[in-house]
């Protein structure tokens, strides 16, 4: 099962340094946020992906677990099968006009 995980340093080259060799879903465009004094951004990884963050997680890297990711069939029952875009009106929401 996937997990969405907080991962924290002392400094954003810590922290890119940290997740350089990690094979885990950063998302199509990380971003790390300042909080405090460190530095975080979000991914998601299975349990195998955190057991290996943990073990090579050096002094002043943090990895908070926040919650455990729906599989994909739990997920894409949450989306509507129908069009849209059938009424005319253009559909709004939070989402970036690209």
């Amino acid at each position: 099962m996937k997990k969405k995980l907080k991962i924290s340093a002392e400094s954003k080259a810590a922290l890119r340094q940290f997740l350089a060799d990690t094979e885990i879903d950063l998302g199509c465009r990380p971003v790390a946020r300042r909080e405090g004094d460190r530095t975080s951004t979000i991914g998601i990884a299975d349990e195998a992906q955190i057991d290996r963050l943990v073990a090579r997680a050096a002094t002043g890297i943090s990895i908070e677990v926040l919650e455990t990711v729906p599989d994909t069939r739990s997920r894409i029952e949450l989306v509507s099968s129908g069009n849209r875009f059938l009424s005319g009106e253009m559909p709004r929401g939070p989402g970036r006009k690209e």
